[in-house]
């Protein structure tokens, strides 16, 4: 069975034909947590709840209790309903992870099992699972329904940021929503507690970029790109002011010199891709960036334009020594701040040869 969709399954449940299992995964944890609160909702009132939903910590699986329940009865219900959270087959015992199979391979009708992961790392990289856990992956997909929670696309993140503000009581104009859904790189956690931050701050009028810069919390990502700019466009004050307000703010210097190299490199590899005459859609293509991730090759081709290879090329060099001082301890912990402003006036100094 293919991987399904949120609206798919909700569509189905509502029209009477819930799976009898469910397997979600992914990255967007607070989407996909908000999801489950409501697929349990709609399988099982919360009247019916107390004798019918049973959950499990899938780090700690006690597969006695795990099948009573799936042979359980529903009592004054149409269905029990067993909630498995944070099962990583790669830590499960080979034994408990067949007997596991073996049950979830033979539900009763009226048993509906969910499995959900929110606080385990199912990945080998961004985007594979490991290797046990796709076999399990496939295991629930030919056995029910299968969804991955991806992080969304900032323009479809403002979206949604849009309608959620307006349920609040808000408006929000679309190019703010995207900086909102930028600045938290998609995360539906992140989003979620920004808008409720902002709707009560802003008080039923339109939300502005300045209301967001003032209350919303920056992550380090969105200073890193800011930073890298103005490193390669020589603004000292702006590039020194900041390093001292994130210093201000317990950020440490390896965090720093690693935002600002990873912002680097999406610009450096934006800069290619326009000598080589390549889209921006083929450059996040080529480069496999993940979809709550692509506006930085949007920003990346907007800035990069009249800056050189090499300028971009010696910049990434410096930090790159900055980081292998830092990991080496040559310099000491008093000195690590020191060494992201060497680093950074070092960069800015660069003159082509």
């Amino acid at each position: 069975m293919p991987a399904s969709n949120p609206q798919d399954i909700a569509r189905k449940v509502r029209e009477g034909r819930p799976a009898s299992l469910y397997y979600f995964y992914g990255h967007d944890t607070g989407a996909l947590e908000s999801f489950v609160k409501r697929l349990t909702a709609r399988l099982l009132p919360a009247s019916e709840r107390a004798m019918n939903l049973h959950r499990f910590d899938g780090q700690s699986l006690d597969i006695g209790a795990i099948a009573d329940a799936c042979e359980m009865l529903p009592l004054f219900a149409q269905r029990a309903v067993i909630l498995i959270n944070d099962l990583n087959i790669d830590k499960t015992p080979k034994a408990d992870a067949d007997d596991l199979r073996k049950i979830l391979g033979d539900l009763p009708e009226t048993t509906t099992v969910v499995i959900y992961s929110t606080g385990v790392d199912l990945y080998k990289n961004k985007r594979s699972l490991t290797d046990k856990n796709k076999r399990f992956c496939d295991f629930c997909a030919k056995h029910g329904e299968v969804c991955e929670f991806a992080y969304k696309r900032s323009d479809d993140m403002a979206k949604d940021i849009v309608s959620s503000l307006r349920g609040m009581g808000c408006g929000i104009a679309p190019r703010e929503a995207r900086y909102l859904a930028e600045l938290c790189l998609c995360d539906t956690s992140s989003v979620q507690r920004e808008m409720e931050k902002l709707s009560a701050y802003a008080h039923g009028r339109d939300i502005t970029k300045e209301d967001i810069d003032l209350l919303c919390i920056r992550r380090i990502d969105s200073d890193g790109f800011s930073l890298a700019v103005n490193i390669l466009r020589s603004n000292a004050q702006f590039v020194f002011r900041r390093i001292k307000e994130l210093q201000g703010q317990n950020f440490e210097a390896i965090e720093i010199i690693g935002a600002v190299s990873f912002s680097l490199n999406d610009l450096y590899r934006a800069r290619l891709a326009v000598s080589s005459g390549r889209t921006q859609a083929q450059c996040a293509a080529d480069f496999k960036y993940p979809k709550n991730r692509e506006f930085a090759v949007r920003n990346a081709f907007n800035e990069c334009q009249n800056i050189s290879r090499r300028r971009i090329r010696n910049a990434i060099e410096v930090f790159a020594e900055a980081d292998l001082a830092l990991k080496t301890g040559s310099r000491g912990k008093a000195g690590d701040m020191l060494l992201v402003e060497e680093a950074a006036a070092r960069a800015m100094a660069y003159r082509s040869k």
